[in-house]
């Protein structure tokens, strides 16, 4: 989406027309996201607060330039080197690790802020989380390092489970890391594990076609097509009675089972204040790669009813969150 688009859906017109105005005399912020505006605009907004909180508002003395790829990864390299045209002054790289790897290469000295499910050092992004010493730093979720608790989550969910599913975009930079742990986790937790793959729109309903007679769960692994897939991937689970545990809370409030994973919008409004602390004069370098602090464990009541499953104590002395 083109900024004059984003502001429409996002701000007073009043705000866009002068944004618009000024758009070339005030700093530019490059936002580049691997989903879409319909499933993150809030966490837009959390990293729009973030921002403020470092003495910039969008339209006021900073202009955003906002693209989105819907998943698409295919689309991230060329949405990068466009942004690049306008020159910003930070480039932020949300939504899916592709896009972060994308910007990389790209560039190497227009400074880069990121939100990364994965340790960026395994990926080469920066070289050390403390003092990243490159164009580079940002606000790592972890999810991927999470796959085993939440397999762990599931298993404690369905008792009697004995063989799972997990279903994985293999598109994504990171995803045989994801299928390794994911593996390691469930053969220690004496589960058989079904992998099956989804990357585009069409691949949905033919993944949940191939899963085995004999699958007792499901755990979706993190991305951000899966993400903004969500709605149709709950009903897939409903549809078949599988209970599921997910990478988001999202997943839940669109009926999902339960979702365990950072606070996501404490993560994006980390990133607009590095952003803002950028464009004020700090380096990339001299900014430390921050981990997450808080994560919520989210079960929907409603939908266990709906599966029959009665949650244990354990589980929802553990809860930070559920939904009725």
């Amino acid at each position: 989406m083109r900024r004059r688009a984003f502001l429409a859906a996002a701000v007073p017109t009043g705000m866009a027309s002068a944004a618009w105005a000024q758009s070339s005399a005030l700093p530019h912020i490059g936002y580049l996201s691997g989903r879409s505006l319909a499933t993150d605009r809030a966490l837009l907004e959390a990293f729009l607060e973030g921002l403020k909180a470092s003495g910039y508002v969008d339209g006021r003395n900073v202009v955003m330039d906002v693209r989105w790829a819907d998943g698409h990864y295919d689309r991230v390299p060329a949405l990068a080197v466009d942004l690049l045209k306008s020159n910003p002054s930070v480039l932020v790289t949300v939504g899916a690790t592709a896009v972060t790897v994308a910007a990389k290469a790209v560039t190497s000295t227009v400074p880069i802020v990121f939100t990364i499910g994965v340790d960026p050092m395994t990926l080469g992004l920066v070289s050390d989380l403390a003092r990243p010493t490159t164009n580079m730093t940002g606000m790592t979720l972890l999810s991927t390092s999470l796959e085993a608790k939440r397999l762990e989550l599931l298993r404690d969910l369905v008792p009697a489970a004995k063989s799972v599913a997990f279903l994985v975009n293999p598109a994504m930079p990171n995803v045989a890391e994801q299928i390794r742990d994911a593996q390691k986790a469930a053969t220690a937790l004496g589960l058989k594990l079904q992998v099956v793959k989804a990357q585009e729109d069409a691949e949905i309903d033919p993944a949940f076609a191939a899963l085995a007679d004999d699958i007792d769960g499901l755990a979706v692994a993190i991305d951000g097509f899966l993400i903004g897939r969500r709605d149709r991937i709950v009903a897939h689970a409903a549809a078949r009675r599988l209970p599921a545990i997910y990478p988001s809370r999202e997943f839940t409030d669109a009926g999902g089972l339960a979702s365990y994973a950072a606070r996501w919008a404490d993560v994006y409004r980390g990133a607009g204040t590095y952003a803002g602390r950028i464009l004020t004069g700090a380096r990339p370098a001299d900014l430390p790669v921050q981990e997450p602090t808080n994560y919520e464990l989210v079960i929907n009541m409603k939908t266990a009813r709906t599966l029959g499953l009665a949650i244990p104590p354990s589980i929802l002395a553990r809860t930070d969150e559920t939904i009725e």
